[in-house]
């Protein structure tokens, strides 16, 4: 149709005039030859966009250790990012950059393992000992996957620990920002106090280190030991056993049976068990991980 009366009148485009120039001209170039897509024909996909991680969280997602282990690893130059040593602080974009450790590749697991295990005394928390000694890995079925401990449970006490390939969950169900629960049944020489359990309450200084208030409830008494329950919402080293020793009362006996909502349950002595989807959901829930 033509244009009315007094409007202005439009130039035909030709591309092949090559007396224009500049940004404009390319730009109706482009358009004049495109072709309109088909509303019926299916439109390619687009590449999703790989977002570049921190280094020390690719490795934990890959379950070769939680992040603060991860950055020692870094730090002591054994990870290699394209070759090259990598730095503190570096970030990698899974897919595209290629991080080695010994020589190994390391790629992020599409699915990963969680596992609890009912430890023994005598076991190490520790998936290698160059002593010697019997660790958790050992107790492991064959065949399965390369998981690690979280947290600490030491050699002479016993019952809950997590073992897992998920290096993020890991490292935040052990930081103390998260203020995870821990549950303990222990056996200490002689009956405590109420001032001994007022100070436990409100928190303990012990060896110049500050410990966090713990709640503490007696659970059964004999004239020679008492058994108690402990909730910890940190993980120092040996905490439960200085604790108690600095109040005068030796632990004779140290069972762990929760990690948050993680219970140890009827699960025998030594056995392992993979976690229901809604165990994991839940610890996941508590440190804020979809």
């Amino acid at each position: 149709m033509r244009g009315g009366a007094g409007e202005p009148r439009r130039e035909r485009f030709d591309p092949g005039d090559r007396s224009a120039r500049g940004p404009r001209h390319a730009a109706a170039v482009r358009h004049h030859y495109e072709v309109p897509p088909d509303p019926g024909a299916q439109q390619p996909r687009r590449a999703a966009a790989t977002t570049a991680i921190r280094l020390n969280q690719f490795l934990a997602r890959a379950g070769v250790a939680a992040r603060r282990k991860a950055d020692r690893l870094i730090i002591s130059g054994q990870v290699l990012v394209n070759g090259v040593p990598a730095v503190a602080g570096q970030q990698v974009t899974p897919g595209v950059d290629r991080v080695t450790i010994g020589g190994r590749p390391i790629e992020p697991t599409s699915e990963s393992t969680y596992l609890m295990m009912n430890k023994a005394i005598g076991v190490l928390t520790s998936i290698g000992d160059d002593r010697g000694r019997q660790t958790v890995a050992d107790r492991l079925p064959s065949g399965a996957a390369r998981v690690f401990p979280v947290g600490r449970l030491d050699l002479n006490s016993r019952g809950l620990v997590l073992l897992t390939d998920d290096g993020e969950l890991a490292g935040r169900l052990m930081h103390p920002r998260y203020h995870v629960e821990k549950e303990y049944r222990v056996v200490i020489q002689g009956r405590p106090s109420g001032d001994a359990l007022r100070r436990l309450s409100e928190g303990m200084v012990v060896s110049g280190e500050q410990f966090q208030p713990a709640e503490v409830s007696v659970l059964e008494t004999t004239p020679s030991e008492s058994r108690v329950s402990m909730v910890l919402r940190e993980g120092r080293k040996r905490e439960v056993r200085r604790l108690w020793q600095e109040l005068g009362h030796p632990v004779l006996d140290l069972q762990r049976v929760r990690i948050d909502g993680l219970q140890l349950g009827d699960l025998e002595e030594g056995a392992v068990r993979t976690l229901s989807g809604d165990e994991v959901a839940r610890l996941k829930s508590a440190v804020n991980l979809s």
